[in-house]
């Protein structure tokens, strides 16, 4: 018993000493223990609150990146096993598996190379973003950072960029094509590559009725 107490201090100890460590070699603009949401806020002049997004943008992007968003605590830990059995047949990173809390945390505070070690350090903002905001917040802050392709961050400012619209004026249709430009920036830009955008729209919304269900005499998305 004892021996198990030591081990677990030792455990301890050495995730606290690394958690340091991701914090402080932190290089970004964004500081952790400081109010995120004021400071992505002030960087972005078009920042919009979470109940300003329709639904059908927020149903769109939670169906087609991270399902069970609302459900796990940051990981969601069938998608890690599976792109953990990828990646260890490929003897490389191919697949992330990552959630929308982790992409928000590559997004702030590290750098888009996959290497295990880029891993490890997304865990730990990871776990800080899940304890220290809420799941909307979270999603809030995830939506207003994401880069949209041709030098677009921010979904109001990829809505004005792609459609010439306020984002409570987007149809169906418009807000699945905006949720599938992140996965591939470049390839799915509407405005440079129109066919590969069409065809991942009808990914998302393929992934919004098998998750969500489309009512076929609406556009409004109503999650199950």
């Amino acid at each position: 018993m004892k021996k198990v107490t030591v081990f677990l201090m030792v455990l301890v100890s050495a995730f606290v000493t690394t958690f340091n460590g991701c914090l402080k070699s932190n290089t970004s603009q964004y500081k952790i223990d400081t109010n995120l949401i004021k400071q992505i806020s002030s960087r972005n002049p078009n920042y919009i609150t979470i109940d300003k997004i329709p639904d059908n943008l927020k149903n769109a992007v939670i169906s087609v990146e991270d399902k069970r968003f609302y459900f796990h605590n940051g990981f969601d830990y069938i998608s890690i096993t599976r792109a953990l059995y990828a990646n260890v047949r490929a003897g490389k990173i191919k697949e992330g598996g990552s959630t929308i809390t982790q992409q928000l945390a590559k997004n702030l505070f590290l750098a888009n190379d996959r290497t295990f070690k880029r891993k490890f350090e997304e865990v730990f903002f990871t776990m800080e973003l899940e304890r220290k905001y809420t799941k909307d917040q979270i999603l809030e802050m995830y939506f207003n950072v994401i880069y949209y392709g041709s030098n677009t961050y921010g979904v109001q400012n990829a809505s004005k960029k792609y459609f010439n619209k306020d984002l409570k004026d987007l149809s169906l249709e418009e807000c699945a094509l905006l949720a599938g430009i992140p996965q591939a920036p470049n390839a799915y830009n509407p405005d440079k590559h129109p066919e590969n955008a069409q065809k991942r729209k009808e990914v998302v919304l393929a992934a919004m009725k098998r998750n969500s269900g489309i009512p076929k005499t609406s556009t409004t998305l109503v999650m199950n």
